[in-house]
């Protein structure tokens, strides 16, 4: 099996912007970024960034045929991408809860989420991933042998394990879309009735985007959920070659769900199109000033530019 190029580059290019993103944010001063939204998209980030790494590698060791001298840094690899996969569920159901409360609870929004609050449910949202993931650190790998002598990683060893993170993902599954679902029909819904009135939603647009953004991560994330269905169903009934392509098929799945929150965040927010001008704009002006301290001589040329 040959190393696919082309997804290294894709999944480099999302590595490099996710991170750019999380950058940009983090380094912030503005108050606006310091918002719950914004603190629940990092940690929500960082687990996205995780699981793009821990993808991209078991897809690797399997394209590169590593065998079984590899089975330790596939199992973390396995672990770091389910708790991850939890990590974002939970971390787009607190920030379609958010949305909702800022729309639709405007005036218990500062109540809900204070900075004290907005933590607390940030290490929640890791301490459920972290717990129900934890039995995955006794299983083993399980390789398929080809003819050729080479052998590939074809899951946990262990089925009663594989089950118990089948269901877990199942059932995550179920509660992220429910919850989801209900909250973003109720939100658009709302939305388009204080749209009819004048001056209720002036200088909105920034809490619009986020409210779309909120709905794309949703469908995204469901594409996800569905492969992990047809996942148990493999585990379930032994069908190795079914387990093996839904398994390929989860990079691609995988790649274009943490794809969405930066791309999104990009084209929906003014704010941070905004925010992305004012760093280069910093940048550019400290890079001018360290040319004046560096070279008096230019300082006329220099000051008559501006």
């Amino acid at each position: 099996m040959g190393v696919s190029v082309f997804m290294i580059v894709i999944e480099i290019l999302i590595f490099l912007l996710y991170s750019f993103v999380l950058f940009i944010i983090i380094q912030s001063k503005a108050k606006l970024f310091k918002i719950a939204f914004y603190t629940i998209f990092v940690a929500t980030g960082i687990a996205d960034i995780a699981s793009l790494f821990s993808g991209s590698s078991i897809r690797l060791t399997r394209e590169l045929n590593l065998g079984e001298d590899s089975k330790d840094f596939a199992l973390l690899c396995f672990m770091t991408t389910y708790t991850a996969f939890i990590a974002h569920l939970i971390g787009n159901v607190l920030i379609t809860i958010n949305r909702y409360s800022a729309l639709c609870l405007i005036n218990r929004y500062n109540v809900i989420w204070t900075r004290k609050y907005t933590w607390v449910a940030v290490i929640i949202q890791y301490v459920i991933s972290f717990a129900v993931i934890a039995h995955v650190a006794r299983a083993h790998i399980e390789y398929v042998h080809s003819a050729d002598g080479t052998a590939s990683v074809k899951g946990i060893q262990e089925k009663q394990i594989d089950m118990i993170v089948r269901y877990t993902y199942i059932v995550a599954c179920i509660i992220y879309a429910t919850t989801s679902l209900t909250l973003n029909v109720r939100l658009l819904v709302e939305w388009k009735r204080l749209s009819k009135f004048d001056g209720v939603l002036k200088n909105s647009h920034h809490d619009k985007g986020l409210v779309i953004y909120a709905v794309l991560v949703f469908i995204a994330s469901m594409l996800v959920c569905l492969q992990q269905f047809v996942k148990a169903i493999a585990v379930l009934t032994d069908n190795t070659s079914l387990n093996l392509w839904v398994t390929t098929l989860y990079s691609w799945m995988n790649d274009f769900m943490v794809s969405i929150p930066p791309v999104s965040l990009i084209v929906l927010s003014t704010d941070f199109r905004q925010e992305v001008i004012n760093f280069f704009r910093c940048a550019r002006h400290q890079s001018s000033v360290s040319l004046f301290v560096t070279q008096p001589r230019s300082r006329r040329s220099i000051v008559d530019r501006f």
